[in-house]
């Protein structure tokens, strides 16, 4: 029996410098999962030193452990959270409807130059706001688009079911589908958009 136990010190079997090696294999696959590197090396290499069969314990532990969300910039976000606005407006099963930002052109009531405004801050993948208008003379089912408080212009006459649906007490959504751009000045030419019907209110 001491024999046998013996034969697993690491000594008997292998070096003291690749046992250390062998025992950070547990602290990589750690690491590359998000752990902190310290804590798995000492595990490792304890377990390796005590009886090098053992690193086994350390290493099919760390293959099991749950990846660590890493810090995500505000930037990778707001990538991200765009790439999944982008996807779901392509979505097969998912019923939407193209429209695009009319009046594009002309200043805001806020005195805001839109175009420019559109080129500086507003991506395809974006979420814009309707807004129901007191209904004017000219258009009784006007319906203005917002990016973060700044209005970006109408939702065009001839989709005037949209300004009846959110008069219904239906909610939509509005994803940016393309803004296209200037070639000679930084503005912005037109912005295309995609209305999807979330959920009836009534």
């Amino acid at each position: 029996m001491p024999d046998e136990i013996a034969s697993w010190l690491p000594l008997e079997w292998l070096p003291l410098g690749l046992l250390v090696c062998v025992g950070t294999v547990p602290a990589a696959i750690a690491q590359a999962r998000g752990r902190r590197l310290v804590i798995w090396l000492v595990y490792g290499v304890a377990a390796a030193l005590f009886a090098w069969p053992l690193v086994l314990v350390p290493t099919v532990h760390a293959l099991f452990t749950r990846p660590r969300l890493r810090f995500i910039s505000k930037e990778d976000r707001e990538r991200r959270r765009r790439a999944d606005a982008l996807a779901l407006i392509r979505e097969p099963s998912l019923q939407t409807y193209g429209s695009r930002v009319k009046e594009l052109r002309r200043t805001s009531p806020a005195g805001v130059d839109r175009r420019r405004y559109v080129y500086a801050s507003v991506q395809p993948g974006d979420a814009l706001e309707l807004v129901r208008e007191a209904a004017p003379a000219r258009n009784a089912h006007a319906t203005a688009y917002y990016h973060r408080g700044v209005h970006l212009g109408y939702v065009p006459k001839g989709q005037s079911w949209v300004a009846e649906a959110l008069d219904d007490g239906l909610r939509l959504a509005v994803i940016v589908e393309q803004v296209r751009m200037s070639w000679f000045c930084r503005r912005a030419r037109s912005v295309q958009t995609r209305l999807v019907m979330l959920r009836d209110r009534r």
